[in-house]
């Protein structure tokens, strides 16, 4: 009887082992692919701001001149692009280091890092760079002298810029909440082992 007792015991506490191994396996594949989403993102926003700046040199080059609130908005334009370059450059390498495979609390520190990242971006964008393209759009409008259909067309795509951007911002929290949460768990399956 005690025997039988002992192997049922032993196999439960296999059981459980496989089911938490089961567990931190699900937790490594949910975190990946929020990474793996983010570096996509970053790796999507490096290309654009790399096309961005050739189309704004052309730009300036086929009508450079007529407006010099055009002008300005083009060179503000490339000058926040080439800034930007190097930022998401960083910020792609930072999270390239993330290895769920290795060091937990290095992952953390390192999603920890990118959120900063994102936060001091989102705090510049917010307070400077969008700002600046507002004064610019609307110097070069009323230079060109637009209709009022055109204001409100422009009044639209600026709200509607605004509520993506907040929106967005809303679902990188929420994912790197999410990351960050799975890989609590995942620490703390490993100090079970």
């Amino acid at each position: 009887m005690k025997e039988a007792w002992t192997a049922l015991d032993n196999r439960l506490k296999r059981n459980e082992k496989l089911n938490e191994s089961i567990i931190l396996e699900i937790m490594k594949s949910k975190a990946g692919k929020l990474v793996n989403r983010f570096i996509g993102f970053e790796i999507m926003s490096i290309v654009v701001l790399l096309l961005v700046i050739p189309f704004c040199i052309f730009l300036l080059n086929k009508f450079g001149g007529k407006f010099w609130s055009m002008d300005v908005y083009l060179f503000f334009a490339i000058a926040v692009c080439s800034c930007f370059l190097p930022w998401g450059a960083y910020k792609l390498y930072g999270l390239l280091k993330i290895d769920l495979q290795k060091n937990v609390s290095n992952n953390i520190l390192y999603v920890n890092k990118y959120n900063i990242q994102l936060k001091r971006e989102k705090k510049i964008t917010d307070c400077f760079v969008g700002p600046v393209f507002l004064i610019l759009l609307v110097f070069y409008l009323v230079a060109i002298k637009v209709k009022l259909s055109m204001w409100f067309f422009v009044l639209g795509a600026i709200s509607a810029t605004v509520l993506l951007s907040f929106w967005s911002y809303k679902i990188y929290q929420k994912n790197i909440a999410s990351i960050l949460r799975s890989l609590d768990e995942i620490r703390e399956l490993k100090e079970e082992f």
